[in-house]
């Protein structure tokens, strides 16, 4: 079953759409014995790696002191950096530079929001907050900074749902998914956080008026061997 999904999967993948109807449209080749054992091989060398991430995560959970943060929706965050106490404060500094789906290779520019929340046991997420937005990088001759304020509009155990109606933007926070999302150009009401895996499955990058939300390589990446490197 592992064989069959890895060769379907080298069928499939592809940045470039043209690549990836080419690869289809290619007639199946038997395999031989002894390809089939290196791929058999390079199969468990993924399972190792996603093992040897876990066990570098847990590390580094474990080393991280605030059991605050830990034990909140924000731990995915605290492990890689993104949010950190000072004071009677959580600070939020996340840079947004994947603004498109590709292959996950990091923009040439960024935009970053920042913005602090009042500490309280448990984390408690203010009905608003009022944040900065500064974009920089190639491209960007001078540095565009804005400011706005986001309205807490859905809330859960798992995640939070914020919308800027100046930025006309949402900020969302999936800890069970361990994901970070800034939805640009939108309605308010119209990115529901219990909806976004359906839009993912129908996304199609031909359609401009597609929804495309900003990510982060810092959450996206599974390499947590950086995180311990900052430490």
């Amino acid at each position: 079953m592992k064989l069959t999904l890895f060769l379907f999967s080298l069928l499939i993948i592809s940045c470039s759409s043209k690549e990836k109807k080419a690869k289809i449209n290619e007639p199946t080749k038997i395999i031989p014995e002894k390809k089939i054992k290196e791929i058999n091989e390079l199969i468990n060398l993924k399972l190792t790696f996603e093992e040897i991430q876990d066990s570098l995560r847990k590390q580094l959970l474990k080393s991280k002191t605030n059991n605050n943060l830990k034990s909140s929706i924000l731990q995915e965050l605290y492990i890689r950096g993104l949010v950190n106490q000072e004071g009677n404060e959580i600070k939020f500094e996340l840079p947004f530079n994947l603004h498109g789906f590709d292959c996950g290779a990091p923009d040439c520019y960024s935009t970053d929001i920042k913005f602090n929340i009042l500490v309280k046991k448990p984390i408690e997420f203010p009905k608003k907050i009022d944040f900065n937005l500064k974009e920089h990088g190639c491209g960007i001759e001078n540095d565009i900074l804005d400011n706005g304020t986001f309205e807490l509009v859905e809330q859960s155990s798992q995640y939070v749902n914020y919308y800027s109606k100046k930025q006309r933007s949402n900020l969302i926070i999936i800890a069970d998914k361990r994901k970070l999302y800034y939805f640009t150009e939108q309605k308010l009401n119209a990115i529901k956080v219990d909806l976004i895996d359906k839009m993912f499955e129908e996304y199609n990058e031909k359609d401009i008026e597609e929804i495309t939300p900003y990510q982060s390589t810092t959450m996206t990446t599974n390499e947590y061997d950086n995180f311990i490197e900052k430490e």
